[in-house]
């Protein structure tokens, strides 16, 4: 048995994504567009591959949260504009007018440091409307205003907010925040500032908030096939594009009463076997999973024997079991007619699939699939 042949992977869909993208443009008004937030290695299924597809659909504006995510998108040859939702330094402010890489505006500080390069830079003004995160206040807009107008080597190409609580069934805090920007907008406009472009909605307020006075939304979990929260329907028939396996690498015999892993938290019902998977919380399965989480084998579900550990998980085959060494042990994704879906899991964990997927790990390789073939894979870390 060639040991590389089982390492755990993980799996990203392509056609899921591009079907995906097709979901979120059912939704969107005429005139508007999709810029998608690629931030954090794409939530967990990597940057590069994804900006790559999306582009090639026709999506032609990307948000990162950090400088350096935009400069790794520009080495994969990513063209469109970027938009870096955070903080940075002066260095990459420089970088970033020279990449067309746009800059937010989070509080009147960063005005006076943009200004201070001497370099033309685009930005987009973040207003707060309500997320108390970063951005200005709505309060702040007139000043702020006059402050960018101070500078004309700032050009403010966009406003933008977030919503706080799109995913609240019934929730008036959509409409008050909105509000709010449009005030924010009319200070802007008052001071002789007229941006070309705004975008305010996330992943749920495209679901359930047609805004369509913006010119881009700005979906992040929808594109990966996930809901903004798991025990909600959101009317968005997605696909989840991430899966992860593993193969079958010991299947055990134990006698009646033995217990399985750390704490012996599994006792053993009767002679059985217990078939290990080299798959654990170092890889991204949350150890919350211990003793409810499942894994497809053979098509069938087995639910998690045991404490999950670092590197590993088990399950109980039972006295006769219908699977072998090497068998394909899936603890995220699709196998025959049965799928582990991303919700499902954070649903097990009392979490969202945002943190579910960031969590894979990044030195587990990922193999991409078009039309159920490899067409790029990606060798994970080695560290």
């Amino acid at each position: 048995m060639n040991p590389f042949e089982h390492l755990p992977r993980v799996e990203i869909s392509l056609d899921n994504l591009v079907h995906n993208l097709g979901v979120i443009r059912s939704r969107l008004g005429a005139g508007q567009s999709v810029m998608a937030v690629v931030k954090d290695c794409a939530y967990g299924c990597g940057a590069r591959v994804v900006a790559r597809t999306l582009e090639e659909e026709g999506v032609d504006f990307f948000a990162v949260a950090r400088a350096d995510e935009a400069k790794d998108l520009r080495a994969g040859a990513i063209r469109s504009p970027i938009l870096v939702l955070g903080e940075c330094s002066a260095d990459e402010a420089l970088w970033a007018a020279a990449n067309d890489v746009r800059l937010s505006v989070n509080d009147a500080a960063d005005v006076d440091a943009l200004g201070a390069l001497g370099a033309h830079v685009r930005v987009h003004v973040n207003i707060d409307t309500g997320m108390r995160r970063m951005g200005i206040l709505a309060a702040e807009a007139r000043a702020v205003a006059a402050q960018l107008l101070s500078y004309p080597g700032i050009e403010v190409e966009a406003l933008y907010s977030h919503f706080a609580s799109a995913d609240v069934p019934k929730t008036r805090t959509v409409q008050a925040q909105y509000r709010r920007f449009v005030r924010a907008q009319e200070a802007f406009g008052k001071a002789g500032i007229k941006p070309r472009l705004i975008h305010v909605a996330n992943t749920a307020a495209i679901a359930r908030f047609p805004l369509t006075a913006a010119h881009y939304v700005r979906p992040g979990i929808a594109l990966y096939g996930c809901s903004p929260n798991p025990s909600q329907d959101f009317g968005l028939p997605l696909r989840p594009i991430a899966s992860l396996k593993a193969h079958v690498i010991k299947l055990k015999k134990v006698p009646k009463g033995s217990p399985v892993s750390y704490g012996g938290r599994y006792v053993a019902r009767c002679t059985t076997y217990i078939a290990t998977i080299p798959l654990g919380y170092a890889h991204g399965v949350p150890r919350l999973l211990t003793n409810k989480g499942h894994v497809l084998i053979g098509g069938k579900r087995y639910r998690i024997a045991g404490t999950v550990t670092m590197d590993y998980i088990m399950v109980d085959a039972g006295p006769k079991p219908h699977m072998a060494v090497g068998d394909e042990a899936v603890v995220m994704g699709l196998q025959g007619d049965d799928c582990i879906h991303p919700d499902e899991v954070a649903r097990q964990c009392k979490t969202i699939a945002y943190e579910i997927l960031c969590c894979l790990s990044k030195r587990i390789d990922r193999y991409y699939l078009r039309g159920g073939k490899v067409v790029v894979h990606e060798s994970g870390a080695n560290y």
